[in-house]
């Protein structure tokens, strides 16, 4: 397999991957789809943690700050705060894969769920908390936050399959 081929194949990989965040977010945008009991979750931060943690290229930092942005504008917070946030929890994702636990299934549920918790919280602390708003924050955190977060985490299972189905089609043979 030559260079070219290889470029293409790499190319159409993470086209997909960043088409797939657009379509989370269409999704995560619907009024009313997957909510249960009133909480709907967030598709766009588990795909991007469950990314980090089974692709270690340089590339999938552009699906990330594709899934951040987007992430922002669905939030309707400042642009940038959940790039930011969801590309050190991404990083933080490959390094703890690498040098701290095997990737399985409930390891990426473990992880997704914490970086999402603690992403959350600082938006929390940032929106609620510093606005003044402390009218019954306990629940309101734990309904918010947690349940959110447990939720939303859930679906890292599917994309698991997902993304690893897609890092086997576009695998790079070197049979040289």
């Amino acid at each position: 397999m030559d260079r070219r081929e290889i470029i293409v194949k790499q190319v159409f990989k993470y086209g997909i991957l960043c088409f797939s965040v657009f379509v989370l977010y269409i999704l995560q945008s619907i009024p009313g789809f997957m909510t249960v009991f009133g909480i709907k979750p967030v598709l766009i931060m588990p795909f991007c943690i469950t990314l980090s943690m089974l692709d270690e290229n340089w590339q999938s930092g552009l699906v990330y700050l594709t899934g951040g942005l987007l992430t922002d504008l669905s939030c309707g917070r400042i642009v940038g705060t959940f790039s930011i946030q969801l590309l050190l929890a991404c990083v933080a994702g490959m390094i703890a894969v690498k040098f701290f636990f095997h990737p399985s299934r409930r390891n990426f549920y473990l992880f997704s769920f914490v970086a999402m918790t603690v992403m959350l919280s600082v938006d929390f602390f940032f929106a609620y908390v510093m606005g003044g708003d402390y009218t019954s924050l306990l629940p309101f955190y734990f309904r918010n936050v947690i349940l959110i977060s447990a939720y939303s985490a859930l679906f890292s299972q599917i994309f698991y399959i997902f993304i690893d189905y897609i890092s086997l089609r576009f695998m790079r043979f070197d049979a040289r």
